[in-house]
C-alpha cells in the first residue's frame, strides 16, 4: 500500500516537473516600433482639436521608451494649452494633463478648483464608471488621496448590478486598485471576466469589442495586487492575438496595443517568443542558426530561461532525426543562443525547450553544388554510330562550335555531387530559345537527348546554355557550354505576321438542297390539302347559308377570329414563335371578350320577356 502511494506520488512529481509551455509567434520587432513611432509623430503634429490623439501619440513615446523630439514636445505642449478646458468632461481633462505629464510640459494646468469637481464626480451616484475611473486616475496623477474609498467602492458595486458589461467591469477593474483593500471585491469577478473570452482556432484569445476592450481588461487585470489572473497558456493566446493586430495604423490603437503587451510583458506569465534571427538560413560553410529567446517587445526575460536546448532537428523531405538534445551556446545579444546545424542540405523542423517552453522552427541549410563528368556531343538520331563526346570542366567552354543537321542528336551527360530539383540545357538564338529538363538515369547521371530534327523548327547558330538551381544550394548558376550550328535543310516557312486590322471574312458553306419531289406530286398533295375547305364550300351550297341573324355585334368576334387565322398563316410563311406569340396575345384577348359579349347577346336574345300579370 505504501509502495503504491510513494509511486503516485513519483509519477505526479515527474508530470509537474516535465510540464512544458508552448510560445507566442513571434515579437513587436523593431520594424513595427519604428511604424508605432511614425504614427504616433503624425498625431503630435498635426493640427488636431482632439486631445486624446495628443495623449495616445505621447504614451505610445512613452511606452517605447523612446524620447520625444524637442520639437514636437514644444508644439505639443503649446496645443494642449490652447485645448485645455477645466470645464470640460473627465476623460477630456485626464487625456489633457495626462499628456502634460507625459509631455513634461511647463504649464500647470490643474489647481483647487479641479480637486474639487473631481471629488464630487466621485461621490455623486450619478456619475458614470468611465467618470469614477478617470477621476480616481486624475487624483492619483497628482499623488492626492481617493476621499471615502469604501463609498467610493459601493458605487462601483451599484453601477455593475445596473450594467456588468466587459467594458464596465474593465473600468471597474481600473478603479479598484486604486481602492486599496476597499477596491478587493473585484477579485470576484476575475474568473468570470477571463471566462468571457473567445477563443480563435485555438490559438488566439480575446474579448468581444477587439483591441481596445481587451487592452483595456488586460491592463486592469494586471494592476491587481496579489493575482495571477492568466495561466501561462492563456497570456501566449492573448499575446498572439495582439501580435495579429500590430498592423494598427491609429494612436489610440498604438497605445492599446502597447499598454496591452506591455501588462503582459511584466506579468508573472510573460509570454516567451523563440524564434529564429535573422534569416531561416544557414550554410554548411557557415552554419550557426542564430535563435532569440526574448519576452513581447523582444527584450531579454529576467530570470533568463535556461538551459535553451535543441530538442530535436527532422528533415522534412523524409522525417529523419538529424540530431538531438544539443543545448545552445549564448550569442553576443542577451536574447540571442547559436545552434550549429552541421547537417547536410536540407529543409528541417528544429524543436526548441527554453526552460519550461516549447517552440518549433523551420531553417533550410544550403550547400554548394559541383558539376561532374560533363560530356556533350553529337549521335546519329537511329543509332548506327556511336557518339562523339566531349568533355568539359565548370566553367570552360568548347574549343569549337558543334556541327548538327536533322538526323543527328545532341547528346549530353553530367554528375552532380548532390541531386537538384531544377537541372536545364537551354538552346537559344536571337528570337527563339528551347529548354529542356534533365532527368536522373539509374546510375545517378543526368541525361538529355535533343533531337535536331524533331525538337528544332529552323536552321541557325544556337546557344547551349546548362542551368543549374535549388531552394537548398548556395551557388546556382548559369553555364555557357558553347555554341552550335544546325542546318536542317530547306528553310522552314516564316509564320505570318499579326497585322492590325479588320479579320478576313469567313465565308460559311451550308449543306445543299435536297431534291425535291416532281411537280406534278407537290400539286396533288396541295390539292389533298385544300381538299377540306373545298367539301365545306359544298356543304354550304347545299345546305345554304343564314345570313338574317346575323348582327353589328358580331362584326368585332369574326374581325379578331380572322385576324388570328391570319396570324396564323404568317407564322407558316415569315414569322418566328416569339414575334407570333407577342402578337397572338393581345388579338386573342380582344376575340376572347368579344366573342363573350357576342354569347350573352344571343342568350338574351333567345331567352322570352316576362310579363306582368
Amino acid at each position: 500500500m505504501i509502495g503504491s502511494k510513494l509511486l503516485l506520488v513519483f509519477l505526479l512529481l515527474a508530470t509537474l516537473t516535465s510540464t512544458s509551455f508552448g510560445t507566442i509567434g513571434g515579437y513587436l520587432c523593431p520594424y513595427y516600433s519604428k511604424k508605432f513611432l511614425e504614427t504616433a509623430a503624425k498625431g503630435l503634429k498635426s493640427d488636431t482639436n482632439d486631445l486624446s490623439v495628443i495623449y495616445h501619440s505621447a504614451n505610445t513615446y512613452k511606452l517605447l521608451k523612446e524620447l520625444i523630439p524637442k520639437d514636437l514636445q514644444s508644439t505639443s505642449c503649446n496645443r494642449l494649452k490652447k485645448l485645455y478646458k477645466a470645464e470640460a468632461n473627465v476623460d477630456e481633462i485626464f487625456f489633457g494633463l495626462s499628456a502634460l505629464v507625459i509631455l513634461q510640459c511647463n504649464e500647470k494646468l490643474h489647481n483647487d478648483d479641479l480637486t474639487k469637481n473631481l471629488h464630487k464626480v466621485l461621490e455623486n451616484e450619478k456619475s458614470s464608471l468611465s467618470e469614477i475611473r478617470y477621476a480616481a486616475e486624475i487624483l492619483f496623477l497628482f499623488n492626492q488621496k481617493i476621499p471615502n474609498q469604501a463609498k467610493v467602492a459601493q458605487l462601483v458595486q451599484a453601477q455593475l448590478k445596473i450594467d456588468d458589461s466587459l467594458t464596465n467591469l474593465g473600468q471597474a477593474l481600473h478603479i479598484s486598485w486604486l481602492l486599496g483593500n476597499s477596491g478587493k471585491f473585484v477579485n470576484d469577478r476575475v474568473e468570470d471576466i477571463i471566462v468571457q473570452a473567445d477563443e480563435v482556432d485555438g490559438k488566439l484569445l480575446q474579448w468581444e469589442g477587439g483591441l481596445t476592450t481587451t487592452s483595456l481588461l488586460l491592463t486592469g487585470l494586471h494592476k491587481l495586487p496579489g493575482v495571477i489572473p492568466l495561466t501561462q497558456e492563456q497570456a501566449d493566446k492573448f499575446a498572439n492575438y495582439l501580435l495579429t493586430r500590430k498592423t494598427v495604423q491609429t494612436p489610440r490603437g498604438i497605445s492599446a496595443l502597447l499598454e496591452a503587451a506591455n501588462a503582459l510583458a511584466n506579468s508573472k506569465t510573460s509570454p516567451v517568443s523563440v524564434s529564429i534571427s535573422g534569416p531561416a538560413q544557414v550554410s554548411v560553410d557557415k552554419p550557426d542558426l542564430k535563435i532569440q529567446v526574448s519576452n513581447l517587445f523582444g527584450v531579454a526575460l529576467k530570470p533568463a530561461l535556461t538551459p535553451v536546448v535543441a530538442h530535436s532537428a527532422t528533415r522534412i523531405t523524409d522525417d529523419v532525426v538529424v540530431l538531438a538534445k544539443q543545448v545552445l551556446t549564448a550569442g553576443i545579444k542577451a536574447t540571442e543562443f547559436i545552434l550549429p546545424l552541421k547537417v547536410e542540405p536540407g529543409h528541417y523542423k528544429i524543436v526548441i525547450n527554453a526552460g519550461v517552453h516549447t517552440a518549433t522552427v523551420k531553417a533550410r541549410v544550403l550547400g554548394s553544388v559541383e558539376v561532374k563528368n560533363f560530356e556533350i556531343g553529337l549521335s546519329d538520331s537511329d543509332g548506327s554510330l556511336a557518339p562523339k563526346m566531349a568533355k568539359l570542366n565548370y566553367p570552360n567552354k568548347l574549343a569549337a562550335k558543334l556541327q548538327g543537321d536533322a538526323g543527328q542528336q545532341l547528346q549530353i551527360k553530367f554528375g552532380l555531387s548532390r541531386p537538384v530539383h531544377q537541372a536545364f540545357v537551354r538552346l537559344s538564338s536571337l528570337n527563339k530559345e528551347v529548354i529542356f529538363v534533365a532527368e536522373q538515369d539509374t546510375s545517378k547521371l543526368y541525361k538529355v537527348e535533343i533531337n535536331l530534327g524533331q525538337e528544332l523548327s529552323g536552321s541557325g547558330l544556337y546557344d547551349i546554355e546548362f542551368i543549374i538551381g535549388d531552394s537548398i544550394i548556395s551557388n546556382p548558376f548559369r553555364w555557357n557550354v558553347g555554341t552550335i550550328e544546325i542546318n536542317l535543310g530547306a528553310a522552314s516557312p516564316t509564320p505570318p505576321k499579326a497585322v492590325k486590322g479588320p479579320k478576313p471574312e469567313i465565308e460559311h458553306m451550308f449543306r445543299p438542297a435536297e431534291k425535291r419531289p416532281a411537280k406534278t406530286v407537290s400539286l396533288l398533295f396541295t390539292g389533298l390539302t385544300a381538299a377540306p375547305l373545298l367539301v365545306l364550300l359544298i356543304l354550304w351550297s347545299k345546305i345554304g347559308t343564314n345570313f338574317g341573324n346575323f348582327t353589328i355585334t358580331a362584326v368585332p368576334f369574326h374581325l379578331g377570329f380572322g385576324s388570328i387565322l391570319g396570324l396564323f398563316t404568317l407564322f407558316w410563311l415569315k414569322l418566328d414563335m416569339f414575334t407570333t406569340c407577342a402578337w397572338l396575345i393581345p388579338i386573342g384577348g380582344f376575340t376572347f371578350f368579344s366573342g363573350h359579349k357576342l354569347l350573352s347577346h344571343m342568350a338574351r336574345k333567345r331567352k322570352p320577356e316576362k310579363t306582368d300579370k
